[in-house]
């Protein structure tokens, strides 16, 4: 699929699409730190406040296939403003959310814009720069989506430490206005293709596999003898077992898994998926670590947290400069070695460990992220025809939010298993002959 939008400065279009992408990464980085106090102010568990991510980054990732279909019927530039609309919508109802069924809700529409904004942004972006020149704005849009997660610990954590958490969402509102302002002045129509077949079993198929997998998988301490989440996950995999037929045999497909087939192309989405569990396993669980077991207040949080995103900035700026002098496989191979020797020092951190320690472990995985991303990304969309760039960029950033999705639930499980394993543990040394447990319980009284 082409859609070349026709604006006198491409330029302005970068401008333009960065509004919508800074949004969503902001978002994404603010709410993170926001967790601990929502789970306060809704009473909630740990396992139902965490789809307050999952619900978010599930929607972005069933969404985001619609992409395609959308841009061809109704051109780039209004599905660009539809989305706009929706997350700074989405955010407003955030904020005024009163448990953690509403704010679960309202994140499933901010999701629903925010799937929308990151595949439509590149296409704009793929088709508007010419091959020579996309390195150069992948690069600016690569630093520029990482000043809102490096931005976004510090302002959050000021903002939920002097004011209220629902300010997070506030925020975005006028950087929507703003966004959705500039998109009706400086982008361009772009050219409109004939309609084809909505693929609504895809999205169908899709949406009941992910669903039904995910809520399974992010329940604590799963008991495969209930009935319910046994049927429950045999819906979720013969769904997807559908899906997987349905793209493959229809002539027009919600996501063309055919792209695959291109071996750079389904590498590229394979090395930026391992770098993405990297980074949002470590995204969702550092905050809480910091904030509920060290005790760290939500803007020393986010102080500890600065640094890896302005590394992961400085990272993608240096290898757009040597992207064209390497190869791709080269950055691929040297900085997932050093991710894996970052995520092994990183499961040592102790209570002990000091808060400097904790930070130059996380620089150092921000830089490893960063030589990762922008040579790999830019490898696999080069990699395919000009017309199939809509096509890839859904695809790709589908598995990307499908990737984040379940690491964050499989990661959750993992965590309430122990949790529960530990305390129980604790639970049997807790008894008369203990001397230890008796002083406690007699300060506790």
């Amino acid at each position: 699929m082409e859609n070349q939008p026709k604006s006198s400065n491409k330029w302005f279009v970068l401008l333009v699409v960065l509004f919508g992408l800074f949004m969503v990464n902001l978002d994404m980085s603010i709410v993170n730190l926001a967790i601990s106090k929502m789970m306060q102010t809704f009473n909630a568990t740990f396992d139902q406040i965490q789809w307050v991510l999952s619900g978010y980054t599930l929607t972005m990732g069933i969404i985001m296939p619609v992409t395609g279909y959308l841009a061809d019927q109704f051109g780039t530039k209004k599905v660009f403003i539809i989305s706009m609309a929706f997350f700074t919508g989405g955010s407003l109802l955030c904020g005024i959310s009163w448990n953690t069924a509403s704010i679960v809700a309202f994140r499933i529409i901010q999701g629903v814009g925010g799937g929308l904004i990151i595949p439509i942004s590149m296409t704009i972006l793929m088709n508007t720069f010419e091959e020579k020149e996309r390195g150069v704005a992948i690069a600016i849009l690569g630093i520029a989506t990482m000043v809102a997660p490096a931005l976004g610990p510090t302002l959050g954590g000021y903002i939920i430490e002097n004011f209220d958490w629902r300010l997070i969402f506030f925020i975005n509102i006028p950087i929507g206005v703003v966004g959705t302002v500039l998109s009706f002045v400086l982008l361009g129509e772009s050219e409109l293709r004939p309609a084809k077949r909505f693929d609504l079993i895809g999205l169908l198929t899709s949406s009941a596999g992910l669903g039904c997998v995910l809520y399974v998988l992010g329940k604590d301490n799963i008991d495969w003898g209930d009935l319910n989440n046994i049927i429950l996950m045999i819906i979720g995999c013969y769904s997807l077992l559908m899906f997987v037929v349905n793209e493959l045999l229809v002539s027009e497909p919600m996501l063309d898994l055919k792209l695959l087939k291109n071996y750079t192309y389904c590498m590229s989405i394979i090395i930026m998926n391992i770098a993405i569990l990297a980074l949002y396993g470590g995204i969702f669980l550092v905050p809480i670590f910091l904030q509920q077991l060290k005790g760290l207040t939500p803007q020393q949080t986010g102080m500890i947290l600065f640094p890896e995103a302005i590394a992961t900035a400085v990272a993608m700026l240096v290898a757009s400069k040597l992207s064209g002098k390497l190869e791709a496989r080269i950055f691929a191979v040297l900085a997932l070695f050093f991710l894996a020797i970052n995520g092994y020092n990183m499961s040592k951190i102790t209570f002990d460990t000091s808060n400097t320690t904790i930070t130059l472990l996380l620089m150092l995985r921000g830089l490893a992220i960063g030589f990762i991303m922008i040579p790999v990304q830019l490898a696999g969309f080069n990699a395919v025809p000009k017309e199939a760039t809509a096509d890839a960029s859904a695809l790709m950033n589908t598995v990307k939010q499908i990737g984040i999705s379940v690491g964050i639930t499989i990661i959750t499980s993992v965590m309430q298993h122990r949790n529960s394993f530990n305390y129980a543990a604790l639970a049997e040394q807790v008894n008369s002959f203990n001397l230890g447990s008796v002083e406690l319980l007699k300060k506790a009284q």
